[in-house]
């Protein structure tokens, strides 16, 4: 009698396929990803076409002149069309699952593969949600692919009217005059911070900003006395928009989101600091330089298996001219809730 076996090289490229799809299914960002420039975070795959590791784009800003009036000398009086240039870079990252042996493991090939497969999707999809949270917060030490520039400080607002995270103390935490007064930078920012697009039927003609925030900032949100009149009246209900998966609420415009990974740190006062994030169209660019690998590996005389998953891939926060593109930040206290 004889037996079909299936092809080892087909199952690893099976279990790629099923790491990375429910990858795709946990991470958090993935909502705001698109290819278009009507998303927040852009996604670019120019380098999965050709050689090279850096990616350059630019922006050119509209007309601002007056024009000239009636008979008035045209010529010679023409506007100068100003551009900037940006680069970002790709890089490899990989991670890898090494089981210590049949005796200890007591497992058949597929259950290993399927316990790597876990761990590897929990890390994966923290790891590429906290990639694209630091680069779009300025976490400048988080150096993967690019380093990250930190805020401009006129794409900037500090809840108290701080005017700079070493100044925020703790009682200056989030509420909606933070919120308005970022929106309100964003739409008059030179160039104004575009608001996003709602293409879902129900939302034709609307345009929005996002907010990522970290629980301890929406906590604080919460207790503003403004915000919890107006969700009374007129929160989220019922939008079948992509955008507003996953909100917890909506003020002025900005669908908001807490995310745990929200970029938190302390300054020099030992103050606990959130950065939340007001995004707008192309906030971010996520360059694509090779698709996802799953790679497994026999060790010491196929005693043990090595199991690892990569990408080619970067992050960046457009920044022309030296100011944040597509971004505003705000930062606030953000320390946790207490039960006193």
């Amino acid at each position: 009698m004889a037996n079909t076996t299936s092809i080892a090289s087909l199952r690893a490229k099976l279990w790629y396929k099923e790491l990375f799809a429910d990858v795709q299914t946990m991470l958090f960002m993935k909502r705001f990803m698109g290819e278009g420039a009507n998303n927040p975070i852009q996604v670019v795959r120019d380098l999965q076409k050709q050689a090279g590791n850096y990616i350059e784009f630019g922006l050119s800003t509209k007309l601002s002149g007056d024009g000239v009036t009636g008979d008035d000398e045209l010529e010679g009086n023409e506007e100068e069309i100003l551009t900037y240039q940006n680069e970002l870079a790709i890089d490899q990252l990989r991670h890898a699952v090494r089981l210590k042996g049949r005796m200890d493991e007591k497992k058949v090939a597929y259950k290993m593969r399927k316990d790597a497969k876990e761990k590897l999707k929990i890390w994966w999809a923290e790891r590429i949600d906290r990639e694209i949270l630091w680069k779009l917060s300025g976490a400048t030490a988080k150096t993967f692919a690019n380093t990250p520039t930190a805020p401009s400080s006129n794409r900037s607002i500090w809840a108290g009217n701080a005017g700079a995270d070493n100044s925020l103390t703790a009682s200056m935490i989030m509420d909606t005059k933070c919120l308005d007064a970022a929106k309100e930078l964003a739409l008059t920012s030179t160039p104004k911070v575009r608001p996003i697009k709602m293409e879902n039927s129900q939302e034709t003609g609307e345009s929005k900003y996002i907010c990522i925030m970290h629980p301890y900032q929406f906590s604080a949100l919460r207790k503003d006395p403004v915000y919890a009149q107006i969700q009374r009246e007129a929160n989220v209900r019922g939008s079948s928009n992509p955008l507003m998966s996953g909100a917890v609420a909506e003020y002025n415009g900005i669908i908001i989101y807490q995310h745990e990974l929200a970029y938190t740190f302390t300054n020099t006062g030992t103050v606990a600091v959130g950065r939340a994030l007001l995004m707008g169209q192309q906030a971010g660019i996520f360059g694509v330089g090779e698709d996802e690998r799953w790679t497994e590996e026999e060790k010491d005389y196929k005693n043990k298996w090595g199991i690892a998953a990569g990408r080619i891939f970067g992050v960046i926060k457009p920044v022309f001219n030296s100011e944040d593109y597509g971004i505003i930040t705000i930062a606030t206290a953000a320390a946790k809730a207490t039960t006193a």
